[in-house]
């Protein structure tokens, strides 16, 4: 939205302030129960080896997680950073901008009084209920989507009046007008359709609720509350009640961020931004330049290389590419090397973040399908590494045929070479101790996060770069990040019972199935369509709004879950450096400010037909992504 509370100079600018703190004072909650997560855990983790345990550990888990999303989901939406997507609304101007802030503004509204009333039902049905471990009263966990939803509910409503104010002073009173009349003609539709004789198929109630997603989504509506809203209409629009519809708004917020399995999330990002801090990535560039450095094209394999390392210690492409840039850029600018090709390649490298295990793209793709996380992870492994393989390759062969792109760097010695590697050691134990405590079976994805956690905290803690600075960012940074996210999962669990009710998914495999195609003609299709979405939408946003849909037409296909998992990811690492968003090659270009977007984009170029390449090779060979998994854990039961 076009204001936050943050703007002094807005309408109500006294009033923004005091909610303002309001909210700043709430995140405190969410950075505490970011720290205690990883310590909980693995005391319980001890204490199991031990033979015996932290009594209640999973449910104060869920309840953490509960805590960090309702702590923080009042101060993004002050600040617009929930996740959205601009690339069409950026281009508003005048009227039409004023129309998008005050038609988001005014369904963001309506949708956060219903969650916002519906908790409150539920938290007071709850009221004199326990838990199930703890027996622990249950408005002690219910009070937390009350709080934040209420917050949320005030910020918006300030932003709604304030949208108003300001498209009035600019003269659009029309564009007000307009834009309330149809959110409350949208509000009223589900209802009319109750009452009409006016009938149509699930089918196509279904892409009527995907064309008003699209549309919400372009006009700038933070994924979270679009999510929301069409799951809302949908259910008002099918169940017998509108009441039990209703409920569904209450449930949700609470049932949908009170995961165990989600928690795995917050605690690898936690993981990889105190790696982030430890200062690494210099010792990875370093290491991978005095290697191979000397080859043609060797500084630019060096930076694929230190990509590839930061990736199995973070799961975060924007981290890693942003990261490994600033390391690797300055010394290949200082080499003369072609700007297109060191930032392309960079660019491309950064993406292996959501492929090489521990992946957050993964971790996601696993809670939406059930899918085996730790298979998934295992199954990342060598596809990761076969496109590392080809991104350092195409910078060989170009470096061999054109000297001048990518000169040569120093020679080491041996025993320089040996010295380097030795403090990666640390890094490499850690990924081993991690995935090998998941596959063997000790931990569990979640536990082996918050192991990585433990291990991230003493190794930067031995190399004296952790501070009270850098811990505060690390829990900001994954508090942050876990709240975008979980606000996400509501609206996914929201508009799951839409589908659930309509059964879409299943509607739509069938209709798939019985069209006289080949299934690779139909896997195609539908890896183009991931394409296009990838260029629109960032890797999160776009597996939480398209997996529920599709994963029951892969099945159906006699597609393997797993191998479909590493092909969603490779497609949507392209969508992370093509345009219009790009996200990774924006992020970059703030390490590069000497060297246009153009450019960045014009390198990236053979690196993205490299990945169409790599998904057409694990397409043709899919053992490529099944066998380690399958061998060391078992194959996927679905």
């Amino acid at each position: 939205m076009a204001d936050t509370v943050m703007d002094r100079n807005a309408p109500f600018a006294e009033l923004a302030s005091k909610l303002d703190l309001v909210c700043s004072k709430a995140n405190w909650l969410a950075y505490i129960a970011v720290a205690v997560m990883p310590v909980l855990i693995c005391a319980d983790v001890i204490g199991r080896l031990l033979h015996t345990g932290v009594p209640g550990a999973l449910e104060l888990q869920e309840n953490l997680l509960v805590l960090t999303t309702y702590g923080l989901v009042a101060w993004l939406q002050s600040r617009d950073q929930h996740m959205s997507i601009d690339f069409v609304y950026k281009h508003f101007k005048g009227g039409m901008k004023s129309w998008a802030d005050v038609f988001v503004s005014c369904m963001t509204l309506m949708i956060l009084a219903v969650l916002s009333w519906e908790s409150l039902q539920t938290f007071i049905t709850k009221m004199g209920t326990l838990s199930m471990e703890l027996y622990l009263p249950l408005e002690l966990y219910y009070w937390m989507p009350v709080f934040g939803l209420t917050l949320t509910l005030l910020v918006v409503a300030l932003q709604f009046v304030r949208n108003v104010v300001i498209a009035l002073r600019n003269g659009h009173p029309l564009s007000v007008v307009l834009a309330i009349a149809v959110a409350v003609l949208l509000a009223y539709m589900p209802f009319w359709y109750r009452e009409s004789d006016y009938e149509v198929s699930n089918l196509v109630l279904g892409l009527i609720a995907f064309a008003l997603l699209f549309f919400f989504l372009f006009m700038k509506m933070p994924i979270g509350w679009t999510m929301c809203t069409i799951g809302a209409l949908g259910c008002i629009a099918i169940y017998r009640s509108v009441n039990a519809a209703l409920a569904v708004m209450g449930s949700t917020p609470y049932s949908a961020t009170a995961s165990y399995n989600l928690v795995a999330l917050p605690l690898f990002v936690l993981m990889g931004c105190m790696i982030l801090y430890s200062g690494i990535s210099v010792d990875l560039f370093n290491s991978a330049n005095k290697w191979i450095g000397h080859l043609p094209g060797g500084m630019g394999m060096a930076g694929v290389a230190g990509c590839t390392g930061f990736a199995a210690v973070c799961g975060d492409s924007l981290s890693t590419a942003v990261t490994m840039g600033s390391v690797s850029l300055p010394e290949m600018q200082r080499l003369k090397y072609d700007p297109a090709l060191s930032t392309g390649s960079l660019a491309a490298g950064g993406t292996l973040g959501i492929l090489i295990p521990p992946s957050s793209g993964f971790i996601i793709y696993g809670i939406v399908t059930e899918v085996s996380i730790g298979r998934l992870f295992m199954a990342g492994l060598i596809p990761g590494l076969l496109l590392a393989g080809m991104f350092m390759a195409y910078i060989y062969i170009m470096a061999v045929r054109h000297p001048e792109m990518a000169p040569r760097g120093p020679k080491y010695t041996l025993a320089e070479k040996i010295r380097s590697s030795v403090g990666l050691l640390p890094i490499i134990a850690l990924f081993v101790l991690v995935l090998g405590s998941i596959v063997v079976g000790i931990c569990s994805p979640t536990e082996g996060g918050a192991v990585g956690v433990a291990g991230a905290f003493l190794y930067a803690l031995a190399r004296r770069k952790l501070n009270r600075k850098n811990l505060l960012a690390s829990l900001e940074e994954t508090a942050i990040l876990t709240s975008r996210i979980m606000c996400i999962m509501m609206g996914v669990g929201v508009l799951g019972f839409f589908f659930a009710q309509s059964r879409l998914p299943f509607l739509l495999a069938d209709f798939i199935q019985s069209l006289e195609f080949n299934k690779y003609i139909i896997l195609a299709i539908i890896v183009v369509i991931y394409i296009i979405l990838g260029c629109m939408m960032n890797v999160i946003p776009m597996l939480m709004l398209t997996i529920p849909s599709i994963f029951p037409t892969i099945l159906a296909m006699g597609f393997d879950p797993v191998w479909f998992g590493v092909v969603s990811v490779m497609i949507m690492e392209m969508g992370q450096i093509t345009p219009p968003v790009g996200v990774v090659v924006f992020a970059l270009s703030g390490v590069t400010k000497d060297i246009p977007m153009e450019t960045i984009f014009k390198g990236i170029v053979p690196f993205v037909g490299l990945m169409v390449l790599g998904v057409v090779i694990v397409t043709i060979f899919p053992q490529i992504a099944t066998w380690l998994p399958y061998t060391l854990m078992g194959p996927e039961l679905m």
